[in-house]
């Protein structure tokens, strides 16, 4: 309680929204960006690019954990909750909701399935809710269709491609089929009937360190995995069953590499949204030789049926390094020109940055004394534009969310989030001051 005199007075007062799951750094046509996040508190945010401030939030319910957040066109679209789902699309500049859609608890809902996309220039979207995948149009009073999933695996990943969707999850362990591997299924956008359905990429599973999906608007979407205990890559197209893979060496992409580097190597998606910038796909590959930590930036590219991959950059440190993307449309001469670039950070110790542009050379660098033990390791970079001048955003495992630029030892601009998390609170009568 207060007393009367407290009445509408407040010391102070810091707004918050969590420790980022998944940030995006979305720029509209008229070149304006915004920050949108989700939380590990339930919260759905923007934040300011130029300050970080808060330009809005929306909170949650306590147990409505927020699973999934695309961007697109200046709408936000969220996918939340757990066998009781709920998808909302959002305005990017208020924060109002445009519309949602909640699906009701389903029996053959398989944990952790759960995922969103928009439909390119649509305005419709498609979601695995519960134990359904359905298309919806914007304030749906019912789909425009749904397809049961009839519990046959965790569905965590969407790609659109042309007429058609690939759902990619875990597949259902059987007594028959014992261990893991992924399930896809190839759905037609327009009727929602299945195409075909087969699974791919034994002892895999979504999000390991031994794979990655890569999506393309040009070359389509393909699933890329090292075997535990093989050196190559294994190439799926998906929708292609003839041949189910190809194979390709790491060893034309980096030299160096010996089969014990392959062995201990592990793969990771560059983009947090990566149908927002999906021109030629890109990944990163971290190995450790010679005591030195080394990651490579690896884009695919394809010539009618033939794969090429290749270096865009390459990194090394004595501790791990994390390597992050980002795109924007900068003013150039009064035109707009669209650029991609790979932001590469440190993770432990003193953050140390580069951003390699499309002709694969540093365009940018900085440092910053920065003590890990305080926030964690950083733990997600990625790049967005203010005025045409670069930004590197980065998050740690313990809440801190920075923006540094280029020919500054400080942040443009920083938040601290480890406060949502304390439990409870005590006052201390501190020492006077030694005169």
């Amino acid at each position: 309680g207060l007393f009367p005199d407290e009445a509408g007075r407040i010391d102070w007062y810091r707004a918050q929204i969590g420790v980022p799951k998944s940030m995006v750094a979305h720029t509209q046509e008229d070149r304006s960006t915004n920050i949108v996040t989700i939380t590990d508190r339930n919260v759905l945010a923007s934040l300011n690019p130029d300050n970080g401030e808060i330009a809005w939030r929306q909170l949650f319910g306590p147990t409505e954990r927020i699973n999934a957040l695309k961007v697109r066109g200046g709408l936000a679209l969220t996918h939340s909750g757990g066998n009781e789902t709920h998808v909302r699309v959002w305005d990017v500049q208020s924060g109002a909701l445009a519309w949602g859609f909640s699906q009701p608890p389903s029996p053959d809902y398989k944990s952790g399935s759960g995922a969103v996309e928009f439909l390119g220039k649509s305005q419709d979207v498609l979601a695995v809710v519960g134990d359904s995948l359905v298309r919806l149009a914007p304030n749906p009073s019912k789909p425009v269709w749904e397809l049961a999933l009839n519990g046959t695996a965790s569905y965590r990943r969407l790609v659109v491609q042309d007429s058609v969707a690939f759902i990619i999850g875990d597949a259902v362990l059987t007594k028959n089929s014992p261990k893991p591997r992924l399930h896809v299924v190839e759905v037609s956008l327009k009727t929602g009937f299945v195409k075909q359905q087969y699974d791919v990429g034994a002892d895999q599973s979504l999000g390991s360190t031994t794979n990655v999906v890569l999506e393309s608007k040009e070359y389509g979407g393909y699933i890329l995995w090292r075997d535990q205990k093989n050196i190559v890559w294994n190439i799926h197209r998906l929708g292609m069953q003839q041949p189910m893979w190809d194979v390709y060496h790491a060893k034309l992409v980096q030299m160096e590499l010996m089969p014990q580097d392959m062995l201990t190597s592990t793969l990771g998606e560059l983009d947090a949204d990566p149908g927002l910038i999906a021109d030629k796909p890109r990944f990163a590959m971290t190995y450790t030789k010679d005591g030195k930590v080394k990651t490579i930036v690896v884009e695919m590219t394809r010539t009618d049926n033939k794969l090429e991959l290749t270096k865009v950059a390459g990194f090394r440190s004595s501790s791990s390094i994390i390597a992050g993307s980002g795109g924007a449309t900068l003013p150039s001469s009064g035109a707009s020109l669209a650029e991609r670039a790979v932001v590469a950070v440190r993770t432990s110790g003193d953050i140390s940055w580069r951003v390699y542009g499309s002709n694969k050379t540093p365009m940018h660098s900085g440092e910053l004394a920065y003590d890990d033990a305080t926030y964690g390791p950083v733990t997600a970079a990625s790049l967005y534009y203010v005025g045409g001048e670069p930004r590197v955003l980065i998050q740690t495992s313990g809440g801190l969310i920075a923006a540094l630029a280029p020919g500054s030892n400080a942040p443009v601009w920083f938040r601290d989030e480890s406060l949502t998390h304390a439990t409870d609170m005590a006052f201390l009568e501190l020492p006077a001051p030694a005169s």
